[in-house]
């Protein structure tokens, strides 16, 4: 079963069914085609750096206790990969890592970083796992940080800001800021293990970002470990005008730069009144339209949430727009009232509210059920799919999204994959397109075009889950001459290329 919520987000459920013929109903998305995750790969007794791998772990043991320390079979297996599942990047593996480290604060990361540079290996930072991109993937024989023991969290109520330490999920910080009337602005699919280190260097998207923003824009200070061990702090102030803001280099730069072990984070007030509606348009465009009248007046949905199922470049099923206004009572209440307006006047047909409510309550099901699998060591459901299933998020101008939907489907059509859905989240300009079919060489070849194809129409290739090793290939072609600045900036911070190396492009080699 295609569960929507890591594609589209969508209230919809698309079935695929798996070479027997039958319904695979725990596979979701994200899992592209599903197959057994690829053991780890082993490295020998030598590290790259020519020290000895035992020497390495002496080194460590002199510092942490052995809780601290992993080196078991099934700890590596687990914490060298995370949700960028085989399928979706045939003939890749992870390397198998010397040791998993547990540091509980900053200093801890600091020692480990430390020791690391002075012997040129490389070091890998973890937080809750569910990057989709293989962000936090071990591609070499490395120390992997897990940060989720970096669990301190200081509200500042007076603030509405709480200083927050790297390994504290987004679940548990709303948990903490409840009872002071708060909440993070950020709530992304796997809320439940997803860490502030982990989304701050993804910039993730959540369901609220259309009103309250990606995670950067929640993040207004940090702490980080540079690659020499040396600790970063920048002020958590909600402006400043003394240069470049530091803090920035961070976000987004999945822990190539420097490891986040603490983020000074603005709070929002729990809404006193979240209201949900559904509505259902004649086709994508039509709904389309009215989503950009919407967003024009000014108006501002919490979620935003429109997808159709099984469109075809001749075939333009009807689509279905979720939305939810919240704060004060009579500001949610007027906004709601002119967004049914607004639906009303494009042709919307207003859909049962048990149809919003049900996507509401189930938006997280996805990333519970693979925070489960993870938790318990089994890494994905291990199902077998006839056919290769993917998805894509990119950003475009919103005017060119219809253009891009019909071109993309039109491309779909000539080498006979199945459109499954596409759709918007958040914003008019971020669109989802999910598709199946033929054989991995030929999937893999078409994600190309398309990915190239947004940027050819001044689009970003993905808005949502960073770059990792999936999309480096492309960051030359995404960024030109800035990709070489980007990697000015590493070399400079990170001359022997210790930290997160193989993501980003940012190696001169990738």
């Amino acid at each position: 079963m295609y569960d929507s919520a890591p594609i589209g987000r969508s209230h919809r459920k698309i079935e695929s069914q798996d070479a027997s013929g039958s319904v695979c109903v725990l596979c979701s998305p994200w899992l592209g085609s599903c197959a057994t995750q690829r053991p780890v790969a082993h490295g020998d007794s030598r590290l790259r750096s020519g020290m000895p791998a035992h020497t390495l772990l002496q080194a460590l043991s002199d510092t942490f206790t052995p809780q601290q320390i992993a080196t078991d079979a099934s700890t590596l297996q687990i914490l060298a990969q995370d949700a960028l599942h085989p399928g979706r990047m045939p003939g890749w593996a992870v390397a198998r890592p010397l040791c998993v480290v547990r540091p509980l604060h900053t200093a801890e990361v600091a020692t480990v970083v430390r020791l690391a540079n002075a012997h040129g290996i490389p070091v890998i930072p973890v937080g809750g796992g569910s990057g989709l991109m293989g962000g936090a993937a071990s591609v070499v024989e490395g120390v992997v940080l897990d940060l989720r023991g970096l669990q301190d969290i200081r509200m500042r109520r007076a603030d509405r800001m709480a200083d927050v330490g790297a390994g504290v999920t987004i679940q548990a910080l709303n948990q903490a800021a409840a009872p002071h009337g708060l909440m993070c602005g950020h709530d992304p699919w796997t809320v439940a293990i997803a860490t502030v280190g982990g989304t701050i260097g993804t910039n993730s998207l959540g369901y609220l970002g259309g009103k309250y923003g990606a995670m950067g824009d929640q993040v207004l200070g940090l702490e980080a470990v540079l690659p020499t061990g040396d600790i970063l702090q920048t002020r958590g102030v909600e402006k400043s005008s003394t240069g470049p803001g530091l803090h920035r280099l961070f976000i987004g730069a999945e822990g190539c730069f420097g490891i986040v072990t603490r983020a000074t984070l603005r709070l929002f007030p729990l809404p006193q009144t979240r209201l949900l509606q559904a509505w259902e348009f004649a086709d994508f465009a039509a709904g389309f339209t009215a989503i950009q009248t919407l967003l024009q007046s000014g108006i501002r949905p919490g979620l935003l949430e429109y997808s159709d199922a099984h469109p075809a470049a001749d075939v333009s099923p009807p689509a279905t727009l979720i939305v939810s206004f919240e704060g004060p009572q009579r500001v949610a209440q007027a906004e709601a009232e002119e967004a049914s307006s607004l639906c009303t006047t494009h042709q919307g047909r207003l859909l049962p509210l048990q149809q919003a409510e049900e996507f509401w309550a189930q938006r997280h099901d996805s990333g519970n059920a693979y925070a489960a699998s993870r938790a318990a060591g089994q890494g994905w459901h291990r199902y077998l799919r006839r056919h290769p299933l993917d998805y894509l998020h990119v950003a475009l101008p919103p005017s060119q999204v219809l253009e891009y939907r019909r071109r993309s489907l039109e491309i779909l059509a000539q080498y006979r994959l199945q459109a499954l859905q596409t759709g918007l989240w958040d914003h008019a300009g971020l669109f989802n397109i999910a598709f199946a079919g033929a054989d991995a060489t030929t999937f893999t070849a078409v994600q190309m075009v398309l990915l190239q194809l947004c940027q050819d129409m001044h689009g970003a290739m993905e808005y949502c889950h960073g770059v990792g090793v999936r999309l480096a290939s492309l960051m030359a072609r995404e960024h030109g001459t800035g990709l070489d600045l980007l990697r000015r900036l590493k070399h400079c911070m990170d001359p022997q290329g210790i930290l997160n190396p193989g993501k980003l492009a940012l190696d001169a080699h990738t």
